[in-house]
């Protein structure tokens, strides 16, 4: 996928003061708070995923180590609190839970965040978002020998289209009428529509599509538009929320790492 599909969101965002009272305070105003040296004191930023969500995150069967793009973002984090970085496996499902709970000290793992939606408003409820780090494109895909066709989500009706549990891509999909197969994760969600004998198409992140469409015979039948994602920490811990934001615009500057890793991981 072209740099240029992952757009910058947080350009976006603050050109047009999308969600300015939620971000200015942390973003110019270092918070008072004690995770930040805790952190320090353990030696390791604890950072939550799900690593089935090629290419933001995945399992590298060679090394044995957790790769992809939410990883590197993730270690700038932990740079420059000056710690390690440890990524912690989990369930998509149980990533917000285990953040709340303290398990973890932030999620990244291609958490997408729409304030205007019910899930966005959900999910900051329960956690704070940082500022979008990346905006890409959701796309129905099928095999590419198959010959269903569709203009919108709901053409979708009495298809066989699935999505992974919990995911933006499931709320439109109810939104928009249609009764979805849910996975646990992305890859149960690709091994059944590459199989053959599953699903007939299935809703997800553009990335995850053209990781797959490396290896398989895949083709984008819909793009339904752009969704921005965050990072994520607890309400209570503001500090590292202010971190995470500075990350995030330091490393957006001309010449800051975050186009080094878009052209690694999206080109």
């Amino acid at each position: 996928m072209k740099r240029e599909i992952a757009v910058v969101a947080m350009v976006v965002c603050l050109a047009g003061g999308f969600l300015a009272g939620w971000f200015i305070p942390p973003l110019f105003a270092p918070p008072s708070g004690e995770l930040i040296s805790k952190i320090k004191s353990r030696g390791e930023l604890r950072v939550g995923t799900s690593t089935d969500y090629e290419p933001f995150e995945f399992d590298n069967i060679t090394s044995g180590e957790i790769e992809g793009f939410d990883v590197d973002v993730s270690r700038l984090i932990a740079d420059e609190i000056g710690v390690d970085l440890l990524m912690v496996n989990m369930d998509f499902e149980a990533l917000i839970s285990a953040c709340v709970a303290g398990t973890i000290d932030m999620i990244a793992a291609a958490l997408t965040y729409d304030p205007t939606t019910e899930l966005g408003q959900q999910r900051a409820k329960q956690l704070a978002p940082s500022i979008p780090y990346i905006t890409v494109a959701q796309v129905v895909i099928t095999l590419g020998s198959s010959s269903l066709n569709i203009n919108n989500l709901s053409d979708l009706v009495g298809e066989d289209v699935g999505c992974q549990t919990g995911s933006t891509m499931q709320a439109d999909l109810i939104a928009a009428g249609v009764n979805p197969t849910t996975f646990p994760s992305a890859l149960a969600l690709m091994l059944d529509l590459v199989s053959g004998l599953g699903i007939e198409a299935a809703y997800l992140d553009e990335p995850v599509f053209t990781a797959w469409n490396d290896t398989y015979d895949l083709k984008i039948i819909l793009r339904t538009g752009t969704e921005p994602m965050s990072l994520w920490c607890r309400h209570e811990d503001p500090d590292l929320l202010y971190v995470i934001n500075t990350v995030i615009l330091t490393e957006y500057e001309p010449n800051g790492t975050m186009y080094e890793l878009l052209d690694k991981w999206f080109v």
